[in-house]
């Protein structure tokens, strides 16, 4: 399992009107397919091939490296999933 430290929850309703309410973890492209374990302000979830996608987005590079990124977005529920890790 990778560990991934989140900076910050995105607000579902910036990303689609249909997420308005949720609350959204973006993780890159270079963790899709892994296990990851998400923390945030001491809560943690585990996203892995179980965990619905709700989406993805894909941005040029603000630093004008020629390059685009791509960021998966997953609702961000520690309460489910920290369940599941304590069993």
């Amino acid at each position: 399992m990778r560990p991934y430290l989140l900076k910050k929850l995105i607000q579902g309703y910036k990303i689609s009107p249909d997420y308005k309410g949720l609350t959204l973890v973006a993780l890159p492209f270079k963790f899709i397919n892994e296990k990851i374990l998400v923390q945030h302000s001491n809560k943690e979830m585990i996203i892995d091939k179980d965990t619905p996608l709700l989406g993805e987005k894909t941005f040029p590079d603000k630093f004008g490296r020629d390059k685009v990124y791509t960021l998966y977005y997953y609702q961000w529920d520690f309460t489910k999933n920290q369940t599941k890790l304590n069993l």
